[in-house]
């Protein structure tokens, strides 16, 4: 089953595709038609026809998009597919089962995230955004670059596509300017600076393409600011370790402010939310204040963690350098004893 999988061709895949992105359309239009399905106790449903939140049916619920759904699996279909290929050429070892397991995880974090049990609601709590762009700009990010897709990618396409397709874009000096540690950085804190304090977050929910482009949104600025911080990817802007701590502890003051704009006000920021029946959870104003303290904490934690295993990082290179020093300086006087 493996070496099929392993030997199956672009343009199988092509085809295989499109016939599972017509099924995912018609889906679509099943559910948006009114439609809903139980399975055991899951209820499946439309974003628009999401019943009244009660507990512990929110546990249960999933608000399906059937097209986003199916671009994730099929991002994980093709990772597993070129995986499957690399391991068959003899190169299993640049790409061991538990970078596998780290992209596997991270789509499906996604995909939980965005439709899973409580995301039915993300219209109805504000904490539920909270928790879900935090999920997708600080977590899941950096478990899809454990993965290490791009190396994948470029490994399984062979030397001819590589120089003819890939390489033109990757070394062109556009990408290089995008790709920059600082463009990162301006995008993870304007991303959700800007989908908060602009009209963008509230016309959301009445705009699905809105709606789903804001996941997006924050998914891409959590990938791009994590890349030259997580290894396995190829990059042109190897930070130094002091850099990287600093790079990283950028995470503790863009969630202090975003945790204070939703906890300090004394009146609900969102006419919408505020609108919306509750028959279960908490009133507007506590589930905006949840949402800020979410932030904070959580992004504080996230920052420090993440500020301590770089810096922990950096002691193992000194430790990996000064062993390599001490050999070298060990050769040098073994040579100059040698008669």
């Amino acid at each position: 089953m493996r070496a099929r999988l392993a030997a199956v061709t672009p343009r199988q895949f092509a085809l295989a595709w499109l016939i599972g992105f017509a099924a995912a359309v018609l889906l679509t239009w099943w559910l948006r038609a009114g439609n809903s399905a139980s399975v055991a106790f899951v209820f499946v449903c439309a974003p628009g026809n999401v019943p009244p939140p009660e507990f512990p049916d929110v546990f249960f619920t999933f608000a399906l998009e059937p097209i986003p759904v199916y671009l994730l699996v099929s991002a994980a279909a093709a990772y597993l597919l070129m995986w499957l290929k690399v391991r068959a050429g003899g190169r299993g070892r640049l790409f061991p089962a538990w970078r596998l397991a780290m992209f596997m995880s991270g789509i499906a974090l996604v995909i939980l995230t965005v439709f899973g049990p409580l995301a039915a609601y993300d219209r109805v709590f504000l904490f539920v955004h909270m928790i879900q762009h935090f999920i997708l700009i600080t977590i899941a990010p950096p478990l899809i670059l454990l993965g290490g897709p791009m190396t994948l990618l470029l490994v399984a396409a062979g030397p001819a596509r590589r120089e003819r397709w890939i390489y033109p874009v990757t070394h062109s000096r556009p990408f290089e300017l995008f790709t920059n540690p600082i463009v990162g950085l301006f995008l993870f804190a304007a991303v959700p600076v800007l989908w908060y304090i602009t009209p963008a977050f509230e016309w959301s929910f009445d705009n699905e393409w809105l709606h789903f482009g804001g996941y997006a949104l924050f998914l891409f600025a959590g990938i791009h600011y994590w890349w030259p911080v997580v290894g396995g990817n190829p990059t042109r802007w190897n930070l130094p370790h002091p850099v990287r701590i600093f790079y990283l502890f950028a995470l503790v003051p863009i969630h202090a402010f975003l945790g204070s704009l939703f906890y300090e006000p004394s009146r609900v920021l969102y006419e919408q939310l505020a609108a919306q029946p509750r028959l279960w959870g908490p009133d507007p104003l506590l589930d905006q204040q949840i949402g800020g303290a979410i932030m904070f904490l959580l992004g504080e934690a996230i920052g420090l963690i993440a500020v301590i295993a770089a810096a922990a990082a950096w002691a193992r290179a000194d430790e990996r350098e000064a062993k390599r020093n001490d050999a070298r300086l060990a050769r040098e006087k073994a040579r100059a004893a040698a008669p």
